[in-house]
């Protein structure tokens, strides 16, 4: 789980994992995304951090 966590927190995908908040168990869909985000190539993972920062960057949410 801390694997999953660090991940997540990383890309800032699921902002409720941070620290200090009170944790939830994933959904069988977000499981499926983080298997799906180890099983990316290095290169891969780089390029979805630049990504989800330029979606960060330009949403009004």
């Amino acid at each position: 789980m801390a694997k999953i966590q660090g991940i997540t927190e990383m890309l800032g995908i699921f902002p409720c994992l941070g620290s200090g908040r009170k944790r939830r168990r994933l959904s069988s869909d977000e499981l499926k995304l983080v298997e799906r985000y180890r099983e990316l190539s290095e290169g891969d993972r780089i390029a979805m951090r630049y990504l989800v920062d330029a979606m960060r960057s330009v949403s009004r949410f």
